[in-house]
């Protein structure tokens, strides 16, 4: 397909038509042979009708077939006029500019070629010019194909080209569609991945503060519902009301996707100290905080809360233990160890492998993970458990 060119402006053509009449008559007056004052008469009738031809494919609703059709009609009167007035070749030269906007090849070259073999005439002077003589007048006409030649090389040149950035950009626009789609697609299974994410990250959240609560809840209700002292009942029934507050905190805080409560106003030893107190006095069980090394504050104190009070609901549903200690380290400026924390108990231990899967080590294992952190859990039958979780000291790059 050829790239359809802007028509010309029908004020050039009438321009050139009234410049190339004016010449005729200027000649004829003056006694320039070429012209003869007799054929004026003819040359303004031919003139009128150039211009007619021009107004009427100056339409906006001409077709190409119409334009071409009108093309040689407007190239035929031109012929006349040339053979009369060589002074018409000013005119016919827009002649070239017209064919070239043909859309066949064929219509284009013979439009061009019809024009080379007409102007030709003009160049040489006309009938009347001594110049006129077939050698002459058929060099001209073999300079002005070559031209017409050359003309078509470049019409053929560019039309490739055309043709090649209307391909190019046809590709273009299919790759910016399957970058939009592509996009669209990634942005969609990103905003489902973090979804899924945010989903996993709270049910870890609800299980390990929440959950674990209302289990301490409902096994001090059991034991103050059995007991017969009615200060030991109120005993457990003040530890369950301390406990629902808990819960409530947490559930609360796990809603709003924060740390836990316990570090809002104190620091990992401090909040650690504080869980321990509570789990004793729920659980009736000993244990103590021991902390080694110069606490620093870090990004990952609230994991390291979640699985020090997970640990700890796991000794008192199922370890059977007497007492369970917890052991917090921090690294010194000679180590890159990070925060190392430790709980162990005196209990039955159980078999690792054997565990289920759920939101117990498992849930403790992903959230370690995501702070590039460890989770080492070392039991057996019988032989108590200690549960090892290590996270990156602070300015630390998670491995």
């Amino acid at each position: 397909m050829s790239p359809r060119r802007e028509r010309l402006h029908l004020g050039v053509a009438l321009g050139l038509l009234g410049a190339s009449l004016a010449a005729a008559v200027a000649m004829a007056v003056l006694g320039v042979p070429v012209v003869r004052v007799v054929d004026l008469p003819w040359l303004v009738l031919l003139t009128a009708v150039m211009a007619g031809i021009r107004v009427v494919g100056n339409r906006p609703a001409t077709t190409d077939s119409r334009a071409m059709t009108l093309f040689w009609a407007n190239l035929a009167v031109a012929a006349v006029a040339v053979w009369l007035s060589p002074a018409f070749g000013l005119y016919l030269f827009i002649g070239y500019y017209e064919s070239a906007q043909f859309r066949s090849r064929a219509g284009r070259i013979a439009g061009m070629a019809g024009v080379a073999v007409v102007i030709a005439v003009a160049q040489v002077g006309g009938p009347r010019s001594v110049l006129f003589t077939p050698p002459v007048y058929g060099a001209f006409v073999a300079i002005n194909l070559a031209i017409t030649a050359l003309m078509a090389a470049l019409d053929r040149k560019r039309e490739a080209l055309f043709v090649e950035l209307t391909r190019t950009n046809d590709e273009l626009r299919a790759e910016q569609a399957r970058s939009a789609s592509l996009r669209d697609q990634l942005v969609a299974q990103a905003r489902e991945a973090g979804i899924a994410e945010e989903r996993a990250r709270l049910s870890r959240e609800i299980h390990d503060t929440v959950a674990q609560d209302l289990v301490a809840i409902i096994a001090q209700l059991d034991a103050a519902s059995a007991a017969p002292d009615p200060t030991e009942r109120d005993r457990r029934l003040a530890a369950v009301d301390t406990t629902a507050r808990e819960a409530l905190a947490e559930a609360r805080r796990a809603v709003r996707a924060l740390a836990s409560p316990r570090l809002d106003g104190a620091d990992l030893p401090l909040a650690l100290d504080d869980l321990l107190g509570q789990w004793r006095g729920t659980t009736g069980l000993g244990g103590e905080l021991r902390v080694i090394g110069q606490p620093a504050s870090g990004g990952s104190d609230d994991v390291l809360l979640r699985i020090a009070q997970e640990t700890l609901a796991n000794v008192a549903r199922h370890a059977r233990a007497r007492r369970a200690d917890v052991t917090l380290t921090y690294a010194d400026a000679d180590t890159d160890t990070g925060t190392r924390l430790e709980v162990t108990d005196d209990g039955i231990g159980f078999d690792s492998t054997a565990v289920s899967r759920g939101y117990g080590l498992a849930g403790m294992r992903v959230r370690l993970a995501a702070v590039g952190g460890t989770l080492e859990v070392a039991t057996a039958p019988g032989e108590g458990t200690r549960v090892i979780a290590v996270v990156p000291a602070p300015g630390e790059e998670p491995t």
